[in-house]
């Protein structure tokens, strides 16, 4: 009995020495950080200069020999796929595309153009924009297809090419035209190259927008439509009937299409009575969400959604990049250099 005892008071002991010892290393552990359940990308520029971000790392595209601006952004896979401009050392603008940060110069330089929009298709890389027709002061409206120039409209009327999709093998362009005799543009789509006007020259085009969700073509457009420089919001869910979006203000300016099930999220700004400032907005199936009330302006100028998550990007009057998670602000830049986010792009890992 007596060899029991001491045995098991010598047990005794040690568990109550080793079990608080144990206790304390698992509270001292440091608990690791909560993993993002996202890849967040942005584009646009800083002090001029294109660049992305990813996860708030920010990536230099331009070559800082002239002024440059990220301007459409497109993830596929492991690649980033981003298009915009560069100035060159001619003072010309030169329509860009960079994948993965290497950049590819679509035009020769010569004379100014701009990359606005771009699609990935499988392999194959669609980028809309403009250049400037031969010997002529006017853009013609265009599209690059792995680089190979396909011209939307002649040089008698100026033209841009704002957006680009594909559903199926039909490729969909979205801009704007004004013929030399107009005062203003009118917004209008291309399919396949064929020309079909979405309003008339009682309105003046201000921005375009295009998005797909499966099989569904969505087109987005802005129109200024009074002397005090206010706009309107229309989309069209193939090519159907405009829905105008109406929030009870007299300014609604959307610049990004984006579609998440059954829902249809717009991105932009616009006034409310009794404030001054531009106001960055949201509108999901037409109602709003505001993302920022003054005192400066803001502004909303691309939309991402993944689940719950709702994301919108662009800046504020004081030269600030920044995207907004469900409403809350996320800097990328500083303020120290004028700088915005173009695109912004969701990937769940």
């Amino acid at each position: 009995m007596t060899h029991h005892l001491r045995t098991a008071l010598i047990l005794l002991i040690t568990l109550t020495i080793v079990f608080p010892a144990c206790k304390k290393r698992s509270v001292d552990e440091p608990t690791p950080p909560e993993q993002s359940p996202f890849d967040i990308y942005a584009a646009g520029r800083e002090g001029y200069v294109a660049k992305y971000w990813k996860n708030g790392k920010a990536v230099t595209l331009g070559n800082g020999t002239g002024a440059s601006d990220a301007r459409a952004m497109a993830i596929s896979g492991n690649d980033i796929h981003i298009a915009g401009f560069e100035i060159n050392a001619a003072g010309k603008y030169v329509a860009k595309y960079w994948k993965n940060g290497i950049s590819t110069s679509l035009t020769d330089g010569s004379r100014d153009a701009f990359a606005n929009d771009i699609f990935i298709q499988g392999n194959d890389v669609y980028i809309a924009g403009q250049e400037l027709a031969p010997g002529k002061s006017t853009y013609q409206a265009k599209y690059w297809k792995n680089g190979t120039p396909l011209v939307l409209t002649d040089g008698t009327q100026q033209a841009i090419a704002s957006g680009i999709a594909l559903i199926g093998n039909d490729v969909y362009v979205i801009g704007e035209r004004r013929n030399f005799e107009w005062l203003n543009p009118i917004t209008v789509y291309w399919k396949n190259g064929q020309l079909f006007d979405l309003a008339d020259r009682t309105t003046t085009a201000s921005d375009q927008a295009i998005a797909v969700s499966g099989s569904d073509l969505y087109l987005l457009w802005s129109e200024t439509y009074n002397s005090f420089g206010q706009s309107q919001t229309r989309y069209s869910k193939n090519l159907g009937s405009p829905v105008l979006i109406k929030d009870g203000t007299p300014d609604v300016r959307g610049n990004s299409i984006f579609v998440n099930g059954g829902d249809v999220y717009v991105a932009g700004s616009g006034t409310s009575n009794g404030n001054n400032a531009i106001m960055a907005k949201y509108w999901k199936n037409g109602s709003p969400v505001i993302l920022s009330n003054g005192p400066e302006s803001a502004f909303a100028l691309s939309i991402a959604v993944s689940g719950s998550d709702v994301f919108a990007a662009g800046y504020r009057d004081a030269g600030m990049a920044q995207y907004w998670k469900n409403g809350t602000v996320v800097p990328l830049t500083d303020g120290t250099q004028s700088a915005l986010v173009r695109k912004i792009a969701v990937v769940r890992k």
